[in-house]
């Protein structure tokens, strides 16, 4: 019997690549993949025109190794050796399929690579993906390579490396490709990474992707996003700086919940000092240590985008508190050892810290609330060098301070090394501490509060029980005066629950408000990538034409973003939180800016403001509402004006009360000023609209100026009806106390 062998059709590549690939953003990922799995710290990916350059300084590779590997399809190297050459990390890639990502991305390949076996050298090869013919065996597909003198440049002027250059680009690549490339390769990055480290203090975690990209705006910032947001994701932060110890200083700790955490609690921080040595009576022997420790929930829906599950795994691998001394990565600190003695105190079901003051110990067991080490996440910044000079210099034993040993990948386990623990654990427990303190509030603050007819229905009851045994003069009088108090309480609960009835569908509307934002963001995104595919078709294939409908398109992306605007300050935790007190011109700017999309021909002055008014203690979002609700009703009022027109001016009147009014030439108010207070109580409404404009009206619920009484109120100002300025039929003013 004959035999025959089996042949591969060359366009098999083109196949393999669409169906184990298929989109671009994942075929250069596993181009830079292949840097990783290469030992790099660094790489550049560079976009030109039309072209992609990826350059890296890994180790490169030899001609046999290009031979065997990177010319044979489905090689399984990866898959038997699992980790890599010398730093030994995970390796990315099993299948052999990645160098397909070349062809799918790209007409034309160039690669020049150095190996650190063969220094001397440059592999430059060159491959033609044009040239490949339906029909002829995968053999046909012709490699040009050559080796030549080393010559090659590489990141960080790296002996060895490689660079692979794509032409002939066959997809148009724009920011949300960017950031989606950046979404393939966030678990390979420390969140804690250095940037431009020297090579002499770079460890396996470092691995550092840099996107040059000048026709892309922001390219850095869109691969940086999602990684970024995994920041985004804590729930607590811990930080700690100590300055001029050996000198006595205290070292300040600050604990910083986010709003929500836990359930139900707002945003709160909490700072602490302490003197070191925390324990013990030897004398300070830190000088100067700064850290920062984020505390993640690994449950629940995260920011970003950012899976549980993807959270999980990179905490398995970055978690835990590691050091770093001048910007080098101890090895030895991190999720593999237990440093801190969390996990064991934990095992232990230790309730109280032997590191707080009394003064802080509640009667909690608060310890109980210690962050398990892969919910954590954290750098410890010392200078052992620093440390040494320091303690020389003041004429201490000699190794009475931080310092490597040998191996230098930890520190001598001494008494400096003792504080050095004790310190950064002081702000764990400290966190620990003030985490079931808020829990201790959230509890008391959830418990069921009986309404007053409840009580006084009780009362009634306690009454009649004791009815023989009190006078009947008493009884009488007691008991009139408990209905009286009953009926008026039923009386004012049902107005209350009719106002809740109405507030339902208002707060439906909210929820679906903040759900349009989110849907805002997709829309703006999805325009802005068709513009940019538009304006690089326009340049590419000199398409003039198009310039007037990018333009369009342009006018309306930015009308989106002015609107999406409106709900900024209602999505940022930053900008609820009330810290300061915050100008009011950029806060009225930025207000009249997202409603001007919604108030069309409406002219707004805001020049009467003076610059260095502030409001007072409150948050952007407040202000924000404030103000959104002034102009809502001004612009339902001015419906029927010819030019309608809204000024703000401010300022202060004498030395103790400073002002913000907003004028309006709308209808007016209809009624005496002295009767306007009126109009701040919910659902008053006497502004009559005509048929015709109601579906142009903003609001209308009589909430508006009940929203602003309250703002004004909760922040300690007061907000009311003046005579209004000239030229102008209404003027509503907010005061404060200077």
């Amino acid at each position: 019997m004959q035999k025959l062998n089996f042949t591969v059709d060359a366009a098999l590549l083109q196949e393999l690549g669409e169906r184990l690939i298929g989109q671009p953003h994942i075929a250069l990922a596993e181009l830079i993949k292949n840097s990783y799995d290469a030992d790099a710290f660094t790489c550049i990916v560079t976009f030109g025109e039309d072209s992609i350059e990826i350059a890296d300084d890994g180790h490169g590779m030899s001609f046999d190794e290009f031979r065997q590997f990177w010319l044979r399809i489905g090689t399984t190297h990866k898959l038997e050796d699992r980790l890599s050459r010398e730093l030994h990390r995970p390796l990315t890639g099993s299948k052999g399929v990645g160098r397909l990502a070349v062809q799918f991305l790209a007409r034309e390949m160039e690669l020049r690579t150095v190996s650190k076996s063969s220094p001397q050298e440059t592999l430059h090869a060159l491959i033609d993906w044009s040239s490949i013919v339906r029909g002829k065996d995968l053999a046909s597909v012709e490699v040009a390579w050559a080796l030549e003198p080393h010559g090659s440049v590489f990141p960080y002027d790296s002996k060895s490396g490689t660079t692979i250059t794509l032409k002939g680009l066959k997809d148009i690549w724009n920011a949300d490709r960017i950031q989606d490339l950046g979404e393939q390769l966030w678990s390979l990055r420390s969140p804690f990474r250095r940037r431009h480290r020297s090579p002499t203090t770079r460890t396996a975690e470092d691995f550092d992707v840099s996107v040059i990209a000048p026709e892309i705006e922001d390219a850095q910032q869109r691969f940086d996003a999602h990684i970024n947001a995994l920041r985004s994701n804590w729930r607590a932060r811990i930080r700690g700086t100590l300055r001029e110890g050996r000198l006595n200083r205290p070292a300040s700790v600050v604990v910083e919940f986010k709003d929500g955490y836990p359930a139900g609690m707002p945003a709160e921080q909490f700072e602490q000092s302490v003197s070191l040595p925390i324990r013990g009576s030897v004398e300070p022997l830190l000088d100067r240590v700064s850290f920062e420790i984020l505390v993640f929930k690994l449950e629940g829906r995260q920011a970003g985008g950012v899976l549980v599950s993807q959270l999980r795994e990179y905490l398995e691998k970055f978690g835990n508190v590691a050091i770093y001394d001048a910007g080098f990565r101890l090895p030895y600190y991190g999720m593999e050892h237990d440093w801190l003695n969390i996990a064991a105190d934990q095992t232990a079901r230790l309730s109280i810290s032997q590191l707080l003051p009394q003064s802080l110990r509640i009667g909690q067991r608060y310890m109980l609330d210690l962050p398990d080490p892969r919910r954590l996440f954290g750098a410890v910044d010392i200078n052992t060098s620093h440390e040494r000079a320091v303690a020389e210099k003041a004429g201490e034993t000699p190794g009475n301070f931080l310092q490597l040993q040998p191996g230098r990948d930890r520190l001598h386990d001494n008494q400096a090394h003792d504080q050095l623990r004790d310190l950064v654990r002081f702000a764990i427990d400290f966190y620990a501490n003030r985490y079931r303190l808020r829990e201790a509030r959230r509890v008391e603050q959830v418990r069921t509060v009986e309404r007053a007819t409840v009580k006084q229905a009780r009362a009634l009851e306690v009454l009649e029980e004791n009815r023989e045994s009190i006078p009947q003069g008493v009884f009488n009088e007691v008991r009139k005066e408990v209905s009286d108090a009953l009926k008026t309480s039923r009386a004012e609960e049902e107005e209350q629950d009719r106002r809740a009835a109405l507030l339902a569908p208002l707060a439906s509307a909210g929820m679906a408000a903040l759900a349009l934002s989110h849907e805002l963001s997709r829309e703006r995104r999805l325009l802005k990538s068709a513009i940019d595919q538009l304006r690089t078709i326009a340049r590419t294939r000199q398409l003039s034409e198009l310039d007037g409908v990018i333009s369009s398109l342009s006018e309306a992306h930015e009308r989106l973003q002015n609107l999406q605007g409106l709900f900024i300050p209602l999505l940022s935790d930053e900008d609820k939180s009330a810290r300061h007190r915050l100008r009011v011109k950029p806060i009225v700017e930025q207000t009249v800016n997202a409603v001007r999309t919604i108030m069309p021909g409406v002219t707004f002055e805001t020049n009467g403001i003076p610059d260095d008014l502030r409001f007072p203690v409150g948050s952007a979002a407040e202000w924000n509402a404030l103000i959104q609700n002034s102009l809502t009703n001004s612009w339902n009022a001015m419906l029927q004006t010819p030019k309608p027109s809204i000024r703000f001016d401010g300022g202060q009147r004498g030395r103790s009360t400073e002002y913000l009014r907003i004028s309006d030439n709308g209808k007016g108010l209809g009624i005496e000023i002295a009767e306007s207070d009126r109009l701040f109580e919910p659902f008053e409404r006497l502004l009559e609209l005509d048929p015709d404009q109601v579906s142009i009206a903003i609001g209308g619920q009589g909430l508006g100026l009940t929203i602003c009484r309250m703002i004004a109120r909760q922040r300690q100002a007061d907000i009311h009806f003046v005579e209004p300025i000239e030229g102008y039929s209404t003027t509503l003013e907010l005061t404060w106390r200077a």
